[in-house]
């Protein structure tokens, strides 16, 4: 009379489609999976753990795994999680939510995606595989009592973000970080600070000297 197989489902919180009192918000649900661990932190440094939890809501999170993050080039994560480079963390993170929960048969081919930021994420299906911009989903549908989230396999970089400006811009503050010696002062430049430049979107509050 023991049938082996009936709690097949329980003993892993993650399966369970028929019980919705067992799901957690998304951040929470992320926290549970050692392959989103990054993820996480991230969310955390760039404030949007409490935007993505209960009550807000729905959401379809597409979250990189570690090694998604751990591929992208070393200077741009180091600068990223600088704490005054939060702004520029959250949009690439916010680019890769978008408002509803999406399950994956829900994913067709040729679709866009508006995602929080109003931006279009473009799909590819390809049989089982599903490409979020370029980004393939590892493991699809994973309920959260706020949404859903699909674990993608690389960060999506808005078309938007100008990374070769940000991590300049990022490197010339490095510069005066590290200067040890501080009493030399810092060379001014002079022909290209005139103002025919000032159209272009600056990357932090620099003041001109």
């Amino acid at each position: 009379g023991l049938s082996i197989d009936d709690d097949g489902d329980d003993d892993d919180g993650h399966d369970d489609d028929d019980d919705d009192d067992i799901f957690v918000d998304i951040p929470r649900t992320a926290f549970t999976y050692p392959t989103l661990s990054t993820f996480v932190t991230v969310l955390d440094a760039a404030d949007l753990i409490n935007d993505l939890s209960e009550p807000s809501g729905l959401f379809t999170v597409f979250a990189p795994t570690n090694s998604a993050f751990n591929s992208l080039p070393t200077k741009l994560s180091d600068c990223l999680i600088k704490p005054e480079n939060k702004e520029f963390l959250s949009y690439i993170l916010t680019y890769h939510v978008a408002p509803g929960t999406i399950k994956s048969n829900k994913l067709v081919d040729g679709m866009t995606i508006e995602n929080l930021d109003g931006a279009l994420l473009m799909v590819d299906t390809d049989g089982s595989v599903i490409e979020i911009d370029e980004s393939r989903i590892v493991t699809a549908d994973i309920m959260a009592s706020n949404g859903v989230i699909q674990i993608i396999n690389s960060v999506i970089i808005p078309p938007g973000f100008d990374v070769v400006g940000f991590l300049e811009e990022c490197e010339e503050e490095e510069d005066d970080d590290d200067d040890d010696d501080d009493s030399r002062p810092a060379p001014v430049p002079s022909s290209d600070d005139d103002d025919d430049d000032d159209n272009t979107p600056s990357y932090s509050g620099k003041k001109g000297g």
